[in-house]
């Protein structure tokens, strides 16, 4: 990949066709490719702003589980609700694993370090040493609803393939990990499950359990339909406005996520320098 300056004259056409009125950058250069995440991860990694903050979402919901087990007509899952009938079915909080409950944040840092973006092979690599760490707040958080008779039931987008590593390094953490029901369930274990979107999966956990809080890090784990433009993503999450604190519980990633490809228009078949030309496009330099 190349790391050289761009030169002025090529940002400046590729930020022509952007929505922004005002000049989106005031530099010619982009910065090398893996670098724009160093103080999303550094953040991540050292911020005891981020600690705070993935702390007091957990109390909170914490909190709010004791009022959601003392209702039986409570629902986190919004198909569950609409359908009804779930009244009589055991609790469960359904978790996203990374960046949720699995800090991840040192595999992020090995690609600032490298230059490097995702790719699959790393991750695989990663997820094999077993080396993540809880996010705060998440073991507790998860004990007590274990200790409370709550079902606790990650879901996530690790490959199947991953899912036995997944399970040591929760375990390893001390993350309940239940084996009266299939207490993680990742991406193509089956067929209905092989789509990255988790409403299959979601879907799946209401037949069984009433769903009475949902934890993640990006907006696809509380909803289907989040790749698309940043307007609708924010009307989504604006739909449900009441629900944020009290049924869903969103922990902070500026590292990735479908806000990230948002950006990009989730064109993932673009260079990784057009990524970048695009996401200076959305920088508003306007304040109004």
């Amino acid at each position: 990949m190349s790391r050289r300056a761009l030169p002025l004259l090529v940002v400046a056409l590729a930020l022509a066709g952007c929505r922004t009125t005002q000049p989106a950058a005031t530099t010619d250069v982009l910065p090398r490719l893996g670098v724009e995440n160093l103080h999303a991860t550094l953040w991540t990694q050292t911020a005891p702003e981020y600690r705070a903050l993935a702390l007091q979402t957990y109390a909170t919901a914490l909190d709010r589980l004791r009022d959601a087990l003392a209702d039986s007509s409570w629902s986190a899952d919004v198909e569950q609700l609409r359908a009804g009938g779930f009244e009589a079915l055991p609790p469960a909080v359904v978790l996203d694993v990374d960046e949720t409950v699995l800090d991840n944040a040192a595999y992020q840092a090995r690609l600032v370090r490298d230059g490097a973006l995702y790719a699959g092979d790393t991750w695989k690599a990663w997820v094999e040493e077993e080396a993540a760490t809880a996010v705060p707040g998440a073991l507790a958080f998860t004990r007590a609803a274990d200790s409370l008779g709550v079902a606790v039931i990650y879901l996530t987008n690790r490959r199947a393939d991953e899912e036995a590593a997944t399970r040591r390094n929760l375990e390893a953490l001390g993350f309940p990990v239940a084996t009266a029901f299939d207490a993680v369930l990742a991406r193509g274990e089956t067929p209905a499950f092989e789509p990255s979107d988790k409403a299959p999966r979601r879907a799946a956990v209401a037949e069984r359990f009433r769903i009475v809080q949902y934890f993640g890090d990006n907006l696809g784990d509380f909803l289907s339909g989040v790749e698309t433009a940043i307007p609708a993503r924010h009307a989504l999450a604006d739909a449900y406005a009441g629900w944020w604190g009290e049924r869903w519980f969103m922990l902070p990633n500026p590292q990735y996520g479908s806000w990230e490809s948002a950006l990009f228009d989730h064109d993932y078949g673009l260079t990784p320098e057009e990524r970048l030309r695009r996401k200076y496009g959305h920088l508003d330099t306007a304040g109004r």
